[in-house]
């Protein structure tokens, strides 16, 4: 018999029992749960009581993980796989908050969530706390769930925002996004964030800066809805991210852009001076990488007549 594993005990099959009901007439709604056809069954029913301040936990699966099923207002539904647009402004997100995110922190997507008794989706891209969460014995809650919004109605996106927050995540957010068949011409935003005390969006400009406890540090919002800002903004987060390879870039390249400067100053000041130039000088010039060198025959081609009074005794 296939059948997975309950975190609160046992195994079963999500949504068997509902589906033969339905075929059997009973006023039960229609599940059409994965796997039910093929005999999947209930070993041992979840012993979750759901009332005002306790929901099952985050993985008491309502339909079975990697499939094409979500449970939505007490109904199983199919999840369509991303067109273009979608999938597009999908992997932009994911982009930058997986370079902004905070260590002890993961970035996923598609993540099956219980939500309550009635419902049990996955939000688009999420961050959350790695490892168990000591107080469920299961993985921690997302605590910044991202929906995008190409063909979902706004009334399901509403619903789908107010179970989130209503479950214990901290923030919510929407993208809306529209552009042709092939995924061009893309145009993202606003960003929206759901605010549960108003019941409604709260509208981000594209210049204001996002901050948030899950990140390494404030995020320009038009960063999360175009992908040049993106790609700018996930070099600035791994520069600052303060990792040896990076502080040794950095300074290899503050040394490299210290001897380009100071070599053309001297060529400069040669060529103005009308010193000529030959291949021995300018194969030292080029070798140097002591800048106190260098300095020194800035200082001597002020006054130098010749090439080689520069370059004597150096």
């Amino acid at each position: 018999m296939s059948s997975y594993k309950n975190p609160t005990g046992g195994y079963w099959a999500p949504g068997a029992s509902e589906y033969r009901a339905a075929q059997s007439g009973a006023s039960a709604p229609r599940m059409e749960a994965p796997g039910a056809e093929k005999g999947y069954d209930r070993l041992e029913a979840p012993a979750v009581q759901e009332t005002r301040n306790s929901y099952p936990p985050v993985s008491d699966y309502k339909v079975e993980p990697e499939t094409n099923k979500e449970y939505f207002r007490g109904e199983v539904r199919e999840c369509l796989p991303a067109n273009p647009t979608h999938s597009e402004q999908h992997s932009t997100v994911v982009g930058v908050l997986r370079a902004y995110a905070k260590p002890g922190y993961t970035v996923d997507i598609d993540l099956l969530t219980r939500q309550d008794e009635h419902n049990n989706f996955a939000s688009d891209v999420c961050l959350r706390q790695r490892g168990i969460d000591p107080a469920t014995e299961d993985r921690y809650l997302e605590e910044v769930a991202v929906e995008i919004k190409a063909t979902q109605r706004a009334g399901d996106l509403k619903e789908r925002a107010r179970l989130m927050a209503q479950r214990g995540v901290r923030r919510v957010f929407a993208i809306s996004v529209k552009g042709d068949k092939a995924g061009d011409n893309l145009v993202a935003g606003p960003l929206l964030e759901w605010q549960p005390e108003r019941d409604d969006w709260k509208t981000w400009s594209e210049d204001e800066l996002l901050d948030d406890p899950c990140l390494t540090g404030a995020l320009r919002v038009g960063a999360l809805l175009d992908a040049v800002q993106a790609e700018k903004a996930i070099v600035n987060a791994v520069i600052e991210s303060g990792h040896p390879d990076m502080v040794k870039y950095g300074d290899e390249r503050e040394q490299r852009g210290i001897d380009v400067g100071t070599r053309k100053a001297l060529l400069r000041l040669m060529q103005a001076r009308g010193l000529r130039l030959d291949a021995s000088a300018k194969t030292r010039i080029e070798a140097c990488t002591n800048e106190d060198i260098m300095n020194r025959w800035i200082d001597r081609a002020a006054t130098a007549n010749e090439i080689a009074d520069i370059f004597d005794d150096a």
